[in-house]
């Protein structure tokens, strides 16, 4: 481990020390006690102490970089004997996340351990990085990964999550809060005539509060991959992350009920009068009716946000696979294709985006489910672009279908922690076809 990383480590040691005297203090409802009072200005001279030597040891290795020489040529070497600038690594996106999960499982939670683990496979930066993170205040054990790569592995969730897909409006809400104007109902303009007083005729407005909820999603990963630094196992290791969470935000986005822990999804957030039913086309066996109808459908859903007066700046569509399929097969009476777009994405003029977190088992049937037809400018997400990650070997976690045991699976079970909240700013943007019984 080189001077650097370790002089860090051991200052984020005291510092954690620090913290975990106030803590105890603060959760106690008293103040430090003497002798508590005196350890603490211990660390505390510890800190300034390590501060010190950790700028004389940048000072020296920025001067070590500024005084670099350019190798002399072996003998027998041809060439001008200059050694070519090496650029600095790039790394894809969330990759760098992906290495830092990997330290901490590795180094067993421990920073130090863990920043020495990530300097012996990747170089002294990305031990730097772990050295630096911050132990988490809510999660014990927990550490929290910075915005720059938090930002870096949270913007991958894009294409994967499909009210992200769409183009909602992402907003940053570091303290956890932000409060905004929304409109309830449109402007209203009118004529006057020369120094007739304008009419006050605005929108009628209420607020917006996008408050950050944690998404908690817990990914078994095996212990071989984990332990195995190279850029495939790095990718596939972001790759489980993000479906990790990716399924859940999406879920929820989409048909979260809501409640003070998590967000409220679309087709809960649209308005009552924005949730109309769709045709039943039992027994309609005319081919041009049939598409007759879902035209129709259709139509009446996105009228629901154009009538508002919506800005219609980034309108679209979520639906499941099934109804994706039905409309891509249905024909007309001369075996036309009645939308030989889908396979453009899009449905007539606007987009869609597929996803299996819209249900197909809904009803008492069991066989409806639902269309979403928003302007997805209107829809706010508000990321607080801070991840925690934790991590056990003994935990188990339920699959789906049955518990299962890391400690028996040879995995490890890692714990990530996001934090967002879903609104939007004009409560008609979305609408929602309801009890679809289309299947191909």
């Amino acid at each position: 481990m080189s001077r650097l990383v370790k002089l860090k480590a051991e200052q984020a040691k005291v510092q954690d020390d620090m913290e975990s005297l106030l803590a105890t203090a603060d959760k106690e409802g008293r103040d430090l006690t003497a002798e508590e009072a005196k350890t603490f200005e211990d660390l505390k001279a510890q800190d300034d102490k390590l501060s010190a030597s950790i700028k004389v040891e940048e000072d020296l290795q920025r001067r070590r970089a500024a005084a670099a020489r350019p190798a002399a040529a072996l003998p027998g070497a041809t060439g001008s004997g200059r050694t070519p600038a090496q650029p600095a690594e790039k790394l894809e996106p969330g990759v760098q996340f992906a290495r830092i999960t990997m330290a901490l499982v590795n180094g067993n939670m421990d920073r130090r351990a863990a920043a020495d683990w990530a300097e012996q496979a990747w170089g002294s930066e990305a031990g730097h990085i772990v050295a630096n993170l911050e132990q988490s205040t809510d999660t014990k054990g927990g550490l929290l990964v910075d915005e720059t790569h938090s930002t870096d592995f949270i913007g991958l969730l894009r294409p994967r999550v499909a009210v992200r897909r769409m183009g909602a409006t992402v907003l940053p809400i570091p303290s956890g809060n932000l409060t905004m104007k929304k409109q309830t109902s449109g402007t209203t303009a009118t004529y006057t005539g020369e120094r007739q007083p304008i009419n006050v005729t605005g929108a009628t407005v209420g607020q917006l509060k996008l408050s950050a909820k944690k998404l908690t999603a817990m990914v078994p990963i095996t212990n071989q991959l984990i332990r195995r630094a190279t850029l495939n196992v790095e990718q596939l290791v972001r790759n489980d992350l993000l479906a990790g969470i990716a399924v859940k935000e999406d879920q929820q986005f989409i048909r979260g009920a809501g409640s003070d822990l998590a967000p409220a999804g679309l087709v809960n957030i649209a308005a009552a009068g924005n949730k109309i039913d769709a045709t039943d086309l039992t027994g309609i066996t005319d081919a041009a009716e049939r598409v007759q109808k879902v035209r129709n459908d259709l139509s009446r859903l996105r009228l629901r946000v154009i009538n508002a007066n919506v800005p219609m700046a980034r309108c679209g569509y979520i639906l499941s696979p099934s109804s994706k399929e039905f409309l891509e097969n249905l024909t007309d009476g001369n075996g036309n294709k009645a939308y030989p777009e889908i396979g453009e994405g899009r449905i007539g003029s606007y987009p869609y985006a597929m996803t299996t977190s819209v249900p197909s088992n809904l009803g008492a049937g069991g066989d409806e489910s639902e269309i979403i037809f928003a302007d997805f400018a209107e829809v706010m997400i508000g990321d607080t672009y801070v991840t925690t990650i934790a991590s056990s070997t003994e935990a188990p976690y339920h699959d789906g279908t049955e518990w299962q045991s890391a400690f028996q699976n040879d995995e490890t079970l890692i714990r990530i922690i996001t934090e967002h909240d879903l609104g939007t700013r004009y409560d008609v943007a979305i609408a929602v076809l309801q009890k679809v019984k289309w299947k191909p």
